[in-house]
């Protein structure tokens, strides 16, 4: 299975997005893989994120969120990467604003892979030093390098 490396693109990482509502976020994040993977419905896949972002809160704690969806827009899982500045006062469980989103959409009929990117991400975010390097790193290349050296 190709990991989170694979499928996260530096030119689909947002450094210091200044937006501060959930929907937006989500929309640049969304604009960015538009940008990149030409998705066949962007407002459909939004529409789809925003359904599940209805469920249930997608923030893992400590200053970080994975929203996730799948989509039948899609034949492969995506990801795409957000660090917001300043940290955004959404509504979360551990009352900590968020500073880094990573967006995961897939295929409905791909959950196994889907489920598994979630899960190493969410390992991997959890791990504070690396938090920190996602934070103060200077360009997407070294966000996507920090995240490839994690993975590995």
């Amino acid at each position: 299975m190709e990991g989170i490396c694979k499928r996260l693109s530096p030119d689909c990482i947002l450094l210091d997005l200044h937006e501060q509502d959930k929907e937006r976020i989500i929309r640049s994040l969304v604009a960015a893989l538009h940008e990149e993977h030409h998705l066949s419905d962007p407002e459909k896949l939004l529409a789809d994120i925003m359904e599940r972002e209805e469920l249930s809160s997608t923030c893992l704690g400590c200053g970080c969120a994975i929203p996730h969806a799948h989509s039948e827009t899609l034949s492969t899982s995506l990801l795409a990467a957000a660090r917001i500045t300043p940290p955004a006062d959404l509504e979360t469980p551990d009352g900590q604003p968020i500073s880094l989103v990573f967006l995961l959409v897939g295929p409905s009929r791909n959950t196994v892979v889907h489920l598994k990117l979630l899960s190493k991400l969410a390992r991997l975010l959890h791990d504070e030093v690396f938090r920190q390097q996602l934070l103060a790193s200077d360009s997407a290349e070294v966000f996507h390098a920090l995240i490839c050296k994690q993975e590995a």
